[in-house]
């Protein structure tokens, strides 16, 4: 094919509209500075008339798709900043709705708690999702106790576990971990949630066990509510997925889809595997594998 033709031209920059994401994350990853859709910038210009005219035409093309990647960069750059800014500024009034529950305990004030927790899962879910982009940035691994982030949890949710009437064992659970802190203390709050949610009629009953498996630690969190269909196990990490429980009525009349894709997404930056396990009607098991071995995690991490 000759390398000024129509034809290669437009190819190429069907090729290039296509490959712009893929081309810049590995840029960054492997810390080089050209990308495709600058290509016209960096060509020698030709000197036949025809290839003028269609080089001509690639760099203005070119030129309009680096525009629109750029302006879609701001944008969401943007939107991301005020999403955070929104979130810390409604963390203001949701704490004094916290102090002023405590002060003041009886029956409403309660049923407020239990509210209020749930407000802040949500607002919590939201700032996790704007900072998916840039996760690294807020990321700071050390050995952690994962009775002290299960215990943390736990305390974080009280009032809403117990407004379900929902038991929770946590005597299984020992061992230490690698991990952030506050991003494993994000991921069980959505399991737990999750667990919650999704209860059946019996006593919902939720256990957490921890068990060292070799090569990782294995941190696992059972329910006994109403389960996930087999045809849907391979479906429930990805973005938006509220399977046929989400669409069930009152249980799942406010399923985002986003929950579980969100744990999968912060479990693959700290270089940790999540599992899930399930019978409909009977119970879910969602496991965490923490590799013994940092420099596992490390490197997994630094290649996202």
């Amino acid at each position: 094919m000759d390398l000024f033709s129509s034809d290669y031209y437009f190819c190429d920059a069907r090729h290039l509209a296509r490959g712009e994401q893929k081309s810049t994350s590995s840029s960054v990853r492997d810390g080089k500075a050209g990308q495709k859709h600058l290509f016209a910038e960096i060509a020698d210009v030709p000197e036949n008339g025809m290839e003028k005219v269609y080089f001509r035409l690639l760099r203005e093309a070119l030129k309009d798709m680096t525009d629109e990647v750029s302006e879609s960069r701001r944008q969401n750059e943007e939107y991301r900043e005020f999403v955070e800014q929104w979130v810390h500024e409604v963390k203001v009034p949701v704490t004094g709705i916290r102090l002023l529950c405590r002060n003041n305990r009886n029956d409403v004030t309660r049923k407020i708690m239990s509210q209020t927790e749930r407000i802040e899962q949500d607002v919590e879910r939201a700032l996790f999702y704007a900072r998916l982009g840039s996760a690294e940035k807020d990321c700071f691994i050390k050995e952690l106790s994962l009775r002290k982030c299960v215990e943390a949890v736990i305390s974080q949710n009280r009032q809403y576990l117990i407004e379900n009437g929902v038991s929770v064992d946590t005597e299984r659970v020992s061992h230490t971990v690698y991990s952030d802190e506050k991003w494993l203390c994000f991921i069980l709050s959505q399991l737990l949630y999750n667990s919650v949610k999704y209860r059946s009629e019996r006593a919902p009953v939720i256990c957490m066990a921890s068990q060292d498996m070799g090569n990782y630690i294995s941190l696992s969190v059972t329910d006994n509510g109403i389960g996930i269909r087999e045809s849907e196990l391979g479906r429930v990490f990805e973005k938006g997925f509220v399977g046929s429980n989400g669409r069930n009525g009152t249980v799942g009349r406010n399923s985002t889809g986003l929950g579980l894709y969100l744990c999968e997404q912060f479990c693959e930056r700290l270089g940790t595997g999540i599992e899930i396990d399930s019978e409909e009607g009977q119970y879910t098991t969602v496991s965490l594998l923490f590799p013994k071995d940092i420099s596992l995690q490390s490197r997994e991490y630094r290649e996202i």
